[in-house]
């Protein structure tokens, strides 16, 4: 019985990966066991004499101090400065020791993979992410504005530590040619930057364009891996390929790798980004690494001369669009949409990991849409990119009801917004997360998406928070709205739709339940007061039995009251609101009452013990894991059972004074 079951399983995972994918990854996987990556990378030092072209265009400094203005220069000098220390905010999240050693003793890079070597450490991520070389971005800056000298020797020094710790694919920083990939990147950026310091002597200068091209040999081999992923590996990868083969005009491949990644990375755009914008990870914060792929590629397409396919410009466009009607524009924030594991390739604006008007506004003029965002200290990154910051139309009023597969309601109130997820997928999805609703005010998020935290660790938290029951939705009898056949691959997908869009309602319905014999049907309405949800569990079986129902919301940590058993008053810094949720069935279970738990970092604070340590959490950046309220109301019933949730707001019934003399 096992066999035919897991004969069943690897058949599902054959359809949602598809043929060619597989194909690619067996490719692969031939490579890596015949010893040929083994051959085809050898562990030894470019000796070749080559010299950087300086790709990456410089804005003038007087400019980028004036879009910084004051604050911002503080923040980035206070960063540098940590950097200059020894210190590093990894992911985006608090400092932490700037390691580049990794443990020894080092293995070439196909022993990890082939499990014949260990890695040293739990989480290979917590290797990987100093190794990128992001925190040379900051240097690079505030260099840019100070010529400190400090700065530029940081990078040197650090670099230096790399690059005796970490020969050519020895060692776990070469496993992954996406590393590798934005590694080089990192490294092209601080070529160009410091290349007028006296620390950049003609001999480090050497041996950075040696590192360069050892970089980007490793890449080429493994590309059927990259396509097997198709996602930003594919993406990142063709990059650094293109990336390389311009700054490397000497090296005999130069031509090979421009082209090649020029030519990878347009079929990669082209496949990976749905017609209305939506990308092929099902996240924000990889769609955001994708667009920053892109934009980079703009700015080095334009060094020479080099025109987009319309195709890939299309969907460049659409891309830009999507994320922009995800953004909630008073905090630059957006939602915290599927996998986030903390990356940020082009951090060269002041506002940090969270905020992505930076991306949005720079796609806006590279990809020939009219300013999105009024200008502010987010348009440093257009700077840095060469698209300069004039002229430029007023910002549009693209509306904000789109086919994006991410519709949001805007408050008649003002300050306010929310959507209702509902997606047809046609590619792996991340997150069990169907019709999961967001609610946002005055820039702070009510209902939130726990993120992700952690893709290696110890259970439950080896990617535990793609589960149906930490979203903002609703779960059946504890299981997932999709079958979990790995840690990062669903089956038996969960398809929605959407039933209207016609504000100031939004409704979807979602099969993920189909097969106990349910259908789940939700409404969001803007209402004067604030927002209502309202669920309907639909029998379409005629075997209709009882099953656990379980209403689940992510709310901040804040202070609050609890004035009956299902109403939940939170107060913020500059506003409170309040969480109503009630519960009927004409078919629930004789004497038993609906259940109301509030969770806070696994601890119940009210009602039952939390059946996980995972409820109340919420990840705003990978490794990183703060508290939050979960407000969980469960019933067993026979179908249909209703479910309505109030978010009464206050401060939308009485807005806050204008200050005098403010418009």
């Amino acid at each position: 019985m096992k066999w035919f079951q897991s004969a069943v399983k690897y058949l599902k995972v054959a359809r949602i990966l598809g043929m060619r994918p597989i194909g690619w990854y067996l490719v692969y996987q031939a490579g890596l066991r015949s010893g040929h990556y083994r051959r085809s990378t050898p562990s030894q030092r470019e000796s070749r004499p080559l010299t950087l072209r300086p790709v990456w265009p410089l804005p003038p400094a007087d400019l980028v101090r004036a879009v910084l203005g004051e604050a911002g220069r503080s923040d980035l000098l206070a960063e540098a400065d940590e950097i200059s220390k020894g210190w590093v905010r990894l992911f985006g999240g608090p400092p932490a020791k700037l390691e580049l050693a990794p443990p020894i003793p080092l293995h070439h890079w196909t022993a990890y993979e082939l499990r014949k070597a260990s890695l040293g450490t739990e989480d290979v991520k917590l290797i990987w992410e100093p190794g990128r070389f992001g925190w040379v971005y900051t240097l690079g800056r505030a260099y840019h504005l100070t010529r400190d000298e400090r700065f530029a020797e940081t990078f040197w020094k650090f670099f230096e530590v790399f690059d005796r710790a970490n020969p050519p694919n020895l060692g776990p920083n070469w496993i992954s040619a996406q590393e590798v990939s934005l590694r080089l990147l990192a490294l092209a950026f601080a070529s160009a930057v410091f290349s007028a310091s006296p620390q950049s002597t003609s001999a480090r200068q050497a041996r950075l364009a040696q590192s360069i091209a050892e970089h980007a040999s490793r890449i080429p081999p493994t590309l059927p891996y990259a396509r097997a992923q198709h996602n930003n590996h594919q993406v990142s990868e063709a990059l650094g390929l293109y990336a390389a083969g311009l700054v490397l005009p000497g090296h005999l491949l130069a031509s090979r790798w421009r082209e090649m990644g020029w030519r990878e990375l347009n079929r990669a755009l082209q496949s990976q980004i749905e017609p209305d914008g939506a990308y092929t990870q099902h996240s924000t914060n990889y769609h955001r690494l994708m667009l920053q792929a892109a934009l980079l590629a703009d700015a080095l397409r334009r060094q020479e001369g080099r025109a987009w396919p319309s195709l890939t410009l299309q969907r460049l466009q659409a891309a830009s669009l999507w994320l922009y009607h995800h953004l909630d524009p008073s905090s630059g924030r957006v939602p915290n949409l599927g996998h986030n594991d903390g990356a940020h390739i082009l951090p060269l604006a002041s506002g940090g990991f969270s905020d992505y008007r930076p991306t949005i506004q720079a796609c806006a003029r590279a990809f020939g849409h009219p300013r999105l965002l009024s200008p502010g200290p987010w348009d440093e990154l257009s700077l840095w990119l060469g698209s300069g910051i004039d002229p430029l139309l007023e910002p549009s009023q693209a509306p904000l009801y789109s086919s994006s597969p991410l519709p949001r309601l805007e408050h008649p109130g003002g300050r306010g917004w929310a959507s209702l997820r509902a997606v047809h997928f046609t590619c792996r999805p991340a997150h069990a997360d169907q019709l999961h609703v967001e609610i946002w005010h005055a820039g702070e998020n009510l209902a939130l998406d726990a993120g992700t935290y952690r893709y290696n660790a110890p259970p439950p938290w080896d990617n535990a928070l793609a589960s149906t029951a930490v979203h903002n939705t609703i779960t059946v009898d504890g299981i997932d709205q999709m079958t979990r056949a790995g840690k990062f691959l669903w089956v038996d997908l969960a398809q929605a739709k959407y039933t209207a869009v016609t504000p100031p309602l939004i409704s979807a319905e979602q099969d993920g339940y189909r097969r106990l014999g349910l259908l789940h049907r939700r409404e969001l309405h803007s209402a004067t007061e604030g927002w209502v949800i309202q669920d309907n569990l639909i029998p379409v079986s005629s075997k209709n039995r009882p099953h656990r129902f379980t209403l689940h919301w992510l709310l901040p940590d804040w202070p609050f009251d609890l004035s009956d058993q299902h109403t939940l008053t939170l107060h913020g810094k500059t506003f409170e609101f309040t969480v109503r949720v009630a519960v009927s069935s004409p078919e629930q279970n004789a004497g038993e009452n609906p259940s109301f738990q509030l969770i806070r970092a696994g601890e119940s604070l009210f009602g039952p013990p939390s059946p996980t340590p995972l409820f109340g959490w919420v990840s705003p950046t990978y490794h990183l894991r703060l508290p939050a309220l979960s407000l969980r109301l469960s019933l067993t019933a026979i179908a249909p059972v209703r479910f309505t949730t109030w978010f009464l707001i206050p401060d939308l019934l009485n807005p806050p004074a204008r200050k005098p003399g403010k418009e």
